[in-house]
């Protein structure tokens, strides 16, 4: 406490300017952090990929299309953590429609993962189902 009136260390108005100042400057560090890890975030694709059953042995995967065309090149196939199987060349686009068959032997248990392989090098998981 000062001994007089008039010698306070910082004014009020100077306290509360200081106060502000360092509030924007938080602001700004964390502004700038969360708009650095948006920018690393990888593009999500919209693809049509099913697994269907045919019987106790064998399960047929279908490729339905991309909200883009022509950016998948390449689908591949993982039954139980084995594989993958590709279904594609890898260096042209794949088909609407086209389809694998593919073996399966523990109806309800097979554990089925199908990753795509686009056009611009990156991958994604489309399917991740037991079927």
């Amino acid at each position: 406490m000062p001994n007089h009136p008039h010698e306070a260390a910082v004014s009020e108005v100077m306290g509360s300017i200081l106060m502000v100042a360092v509030t924007v400057i938080f602001a700004m560090l964390i502004g700038a952090t969360v708009l650095s890890l948006v920018g690393r975030m990888q593009q999500t694709r919209v693809v049509g990929v099913v697994a269907v059953r045919l019987n106790a042995t064998f399960v047929t995967i279908t490729y339905y299309g991309c909200d883009k065309p022509d950016q998948v090149y390449q689908l591949n196939i993982s039954v139980n953590g084995m594989g993958p199987t590709a279904l594609g060349s890898g260096t042209t686009p794949l088909e609407v429609g086209t389809s694998m068959i593919v073996s399966a032997t523990a109806p309800g248990n097979d554990h089925m993962v199908v990753t795509g392989a686009f056009s611009d090098g990156t991958r994604q998981v489309l399917l991740n189902t037991m079927v």
